[in-house]
C-alpha cells in the first residue's frame, strides 16, 4: 500500500525563515513512515507487543528540493520500496499541495532488533511476508559512503527526557537537533541544505554525554556523534551551491 495524506504546514513546524524546517522535514518523514507501518500492522508498538523486537533505524538520506513556506498546502506519501532477509527500505515524498511537484525525497533503511538479546532479527519474523508490497520509486536519494576524516569536537550534548522515545533511547531526529544546533540562525538561513544523510550506529540513552564532532570540506560538513560506548551518528551535510 501507499500512505498518503494532505494537510498544511502549521507554524510549528516552521524555522526563523518561516519555511518547513529541516527538523520539521525529518518529523514528517518519521510520522509517514510510523503511519504506514501501522497500517501494514508491523509498526514498532506491535513490533514489541506481538513479536518481543523493535525496529530501528540504520540509515536515512533526505533531498530537499524546495522547503514550502507557512500555511503552504502539501502532499506526503510514504511506501515500501524494497525488502530482504533483514532490512526494510521506505522511501516518503513530500509533494506541493497544488501541482504535485517534489519538495523532498526521503529514503530510510530501518531493521528489527530482539528486545531481549539486542540482536538482529530476520524480518519475516516482525511481519514482512513474501508477498508484502513494493513500490519502485522513479527517483530516490540514495545511500553514500561517508569518508573517513578526523573531525574536532565542537560540542557536547547531555540526553534528556525530552529526547528519548518509547524505545527508551534517544530519539533519531534529536541527533539531527543536536548537530543542527551547532549552526547559528544567519548560518542555516543563508546556506541552504541540499540532502542530509544520517547512519544510525548504537543507541545512546538518557543522561548520556554526547560529543559532536565535525569536519569540513567547501561542499559538505561531516559530523559523527559519539557517546563514551562508542559513535552513536554520522552524519553528512551537502548544501546548495
Amino acid at each position: 500500500m501507499i500512505y498518503e495524506k494532505n494537510a498544511i504546514i502549521p507554524a510549528s513546524m516552521c524555522d526563523a525563515t518561516t519555511k518547513l524546517s529541516v527538523i520539521s522535514i525529518f518529523q514528517l518523514v518519521e510520522d509517514a513512515v510510523t503511519d504506514l507501518m501501522a497500517d501494514l500492522h508491523i509498526d514498532g508498538i506491535t513490533a514489541m507487543r506481538e513479536y518481543g523486537a523493535m525496529w530501528v533505524f540504520v540509515k536515512n538520506a533526505i533531498h530537499i528540493l524546495r522547503r514550502p513556506e507557512w500555511r503552504e498546502m502539501y502532499i506526503i506519501r510514504s511506501y515500501i520500496s524494497s525488502f530482504s532477509a533483514v532490512k526494510l527500505l521506505i522511501d516518503t515524498e513530500i509533494l506541493s499541495g497544488t501541482d504535485r511537484s517534489p519538495l523532498a525525497r526521503s529514503r530510510l533503511e530501518l531493521c528489527a532488533l530482539d528486545l531481549n538479546t539486542g540482536n538482529i532479527r530476520k524480518a519475516s519474523t516482525v511481519g514482512i511476508t513474501p508477498d508484502t508490497q513494493c513500490f519502485q520509486t522513479e527517483e530516490g536519494p540514495e545511500f553514500s559512503r561517508f569518508p573517513k576524516k578526523e573531525s574536532e569536537i565542537i560540542d557536547k550534548v547531555r540526553v534528556l527526557s525530552t529526547n528519548i522515545d518509547y524505545c527508551s533511547h534517544t530519539n533519531n531526529i534529536e541527533y539531527v537537533r543536536f548537530i543542527l544546533n551547532t549552526y547559528s540562525v544567519k548560518d542555516l538561513a543563508e546556506n541552504e541544505i541540499d540532502k542530509i544523510e544520517i547512519h544510525y550506529g548504537m543507541q545512546t540513552f538518557e543522561n548520556d554525554i554526547l560529543s559532536i564532532g565535525k569536519y569540513s570540506e567547501d561542499d559538505y560538513d561531516f559530523f559523527s556523534v559519539n557517546s563514551e560506548r562508542g559513535t552513536a551518528v554520522e552524519c553528512k551535510i551537502d548544501f546548495k551551491r
